[in-house]
């Protein structure tokens, strides 16, 4: 019933999931584990590949650093997917996607989250992360974009709506991508009654903003995009709450203050500009610049210090 499409980097990873699924899915299935090891093929090309070559009807495209803890997942699966509004589910999404590259977790009112995750901060963490706003016990939410860590879908989807190889090359941006396409479609959706453990952390990089960028540039004429009803004040606040978040991100990736100052004006001058959001977002720019500049002179200061006591001695 239900055809599983593994990007493989990790035999070991691999082998203790292969185990796990058998314990937990519950109805008739297949691993479609493609060893990417070497390869290095981008994971839409090997999403597409798995895809293409599955005999079920439903697929679910998951990371192999997960274990799944619900028993009979797969039969939850199949009974969600048997509505055909819902074209997408996932553990983890946003609500709203607007112009300004980010993540699925960029949201404007909330996140929806039902996941356990392991965070490797000295010994092994575990904690059951629960984020949704107004739940009242509901099985599903409604979301923008999902989180690639784990998405199901059924098969006459996927044909629809194939991965973007030809623009995604790397390892991010697929599963926003994926998602504004089925979006535009059918609902996508966070599921409640299906919970896994989640063994590894997203770490933003500089490739991650490479994907995001073109993501963004992809469907710019589409977006924003939200499941809630949002005024065009509302869409101006998103849009400016997330460039400030992606500007972040730049200067914590230590971009150049000249790439910094270039999507600070790209993503200013849009539908969205107003005078006083340009000035305000002016300040917060050069506050950073002015804050990193200080902190890199005074590493510097002391580096030349110590180096300067070890010369004397």
């Amino acid at each position: 019933m239900i055809s599983i499409i593994i990007c493989s980097v990790n035999q070991q990873l691999l082998n203790k999931l292969t185990v796990n699924i058998a314990e937990t899915i519950g109805v008739a299935y297949e691993i479609i584990a493609i060893n990417n090891k070497g390869s290095n093929d981008g994971i839409c090309k090997v999403y597409n590949k798995g895809g293409e070559s599955a005999v079920f009807p439903i697929l679910c495209f998951i990371h192999e650093d997960i274990l799944f803890e619900t028993r009979n997942w797969g039969g939850i699966i199949i009974e969600h997917l048997k509505d055909s509004s819902i074209g997408l589910l996932g553990i983890a999404g946003g609500d709203t996607k607007g112009l300004v590259p980010s993540s699925w977790s960029s949201s404007f009112i909330s996140n929806e989250i039902n996941v356990i995750q392991h965070n490797h901060i000295g010994n092994d963490i575990a904690e059951h992360i629960v984020i949704t706003e107004n739940n009242n016990y509901q099985t599903k939410k409604k979301a923008a974009t999902l989180d690639g860590v784990f998405l199901c879908t059924r098969k006459e989807i996927f044909k629809q709506c194939k991965f973007d190889e030809n623009n995604l090359k790397g390892f991010h941006g697929y599963d926003i991508d994926f998602s504004l396409q089925v979006f535009s479609t059918h609902d996508v959706v966070v599921v409640f009654d299906i919970l896994l453990h989640h063994f590894s952390e997203g770490k933003p990089d500089k490739t991650w903003v490479d994907s995001a960028l073109i993501v963004s540039k992809k469907w710019r004429k589409q977006l924003p995009v939200s499941i809630h009803s949002l005024s065009p004040a509302d869409f101006n606040f998103y849009h400016w709450k997330s460039l400030q978040m992606f500007l972040e991100k730049l200067f914590r990736l230590n971009y150049s203050y000249y790439k910094i100052i270039f999507f600070y004006i790209r993503y200013s001058f849009t539908r969205y500009f107003t005078v006083r959001r340009f000035l305000s977002m002016g300040k917060y720019v050069i506050g950073s610049m002015y804050e990193r500049s200080y902190k890199n002179k005074q590493a510097t200061t002391a580096s030349y210090e110590v180096n300067k006591a070890g010369y004397t001695h």
